[in-house]
């Protein structure tokens, strides 16, 4: 194994590749070939190998429940003691 800091031999990226297409974690061929995680994947990103997933962020607006405000307040200050889940159960079982 060569130390941290030196280019790759062509067995180690022969082993790396074979390492990851039989399902070995990113972590251990870390451990393994004594490299770091950003040289593993940026090799493996060279190979073909592995393609790095894009995290997908929601628009909070389509989730937007301020409308529920303008039901459940109102309800509660012309009646205090009235309970959402109660209601519904009411209405179901009426």
């Amino acid at each position: 194994m060569s130390s941290k800091g030196t280019r790759y031999t062509q067995n180690e990226i022969d082993k790396l590749a074979s390492m990851y297409s039989d399902g070995t974690s990113v972590y251990k061929i870390c451990k393994v070939l004594n490299r770091s995680e950003t040289s593993v994947k940026n090799h493996l990103k060279r190979l073909g190998l592995f393609i790095p997933t894009e995290v997908i962020l929601l628009d909070t607006e389509e989730f937007n429940l301020n409308w529920l405000y303008w039901i459940f307040i109102p309800l509660f200050v012309f009646k205090a003691n009235t309970n959402p889940l109660e209601l519904i159960l009411y209405m179901l079982f009426l």
